[in-house]
């Protein structure tokens, strides 16, 4: 599914309701009156889900980065494992790059195909996102490193991990940011140069830009 896999070259209640008003001992005969979304529910009242993570409400196809330094825009690489269906895609790799699976990958998928997430106020679910990226991890025999924590990217909220793709032979730290109906996944993928592929990663998300 996701590029957990990685990227690899060409050729490898709606009841709420009303109560009665006073005064009127007649009323109580009468139909009540009824709401037809619950008081609050479209405003959630001022409280957000609990336990949730903000949408990012912006059309993630827009996501854009300058070259990191040391790097250069790389074509001839392909996602080998997408996970949400149609995907577009840039690649990055060292100046002197030792491998070919050493890469940075701005991944975007601008359909689920897994079904969008429940959007609730502006947010999702925490349990559901880290549920979606777990998917992901089982299609993908990805082993995890360092568990998701909540960061952002661009100002949008994101997910970080580490993880290994023994399969694949390579690991990557990778950023989710989960959108309306889009999901994107920016991740540095490394086999021999670990070092180079992860100082070019903090350069290349501290430059992403939503255009």
């Amino acid at each position: 599914m996701l590029a957990v896999a990685g990227c690899v070259p060409f050729g490898g209640g709606d009841d709420g309701g009303g109560g009665q008003g006073g005064g009127d001992p007649t009323a109580a005969s009468g139909p009540t009156a009824h709401r037809s979304i619950p008081p609050g529910f479209i405003e959630c009242d001022g409280r957000p889900p609990k336990d949730g993570e903000l949408v990012a409400d912006v059309d993630l196809t827009t996501l854009t980065a300058p070259d990191p330094p040391g790097f250069h825009e790389a074509s001839g690489y392909y996602e080998d494992n997408p996970v949400e269906g149609d995907w577009t895609a840039r690649y990055w790799v060292p100046d002197h790059q030792q491998a070919t699976l050493d890469v940075i990958n701005l991944l975007v998928y601008p359909q689920m195909d897994l079904g969008p997430l429940t959007v609730t106020c502006d947010m999702i679910s925490w349990r559901d996102i880290t549920d979606r990226i777990a998917t992901y991890h089982e299609i993908n025999g990805a082993e995890v490193i360092e568990e998701t924590t909540q960061t952002s990217v661009a100002g949008l909220p994101a997910v970080r991990e580490v993880v290994d793709l023994p399969g694949s032979g390579y690991s990557y730290l990778g950023y989710w940011i989960f959108g309306r109906g889009q999901v994107a996944h920016l991740y540095c993928q490394w086999v021999d140069d670990e070092a180079t592929i992860v100082a070019g990663c903090e350069d290349f998300i501290g430059s992403v830009t939503v255009s």
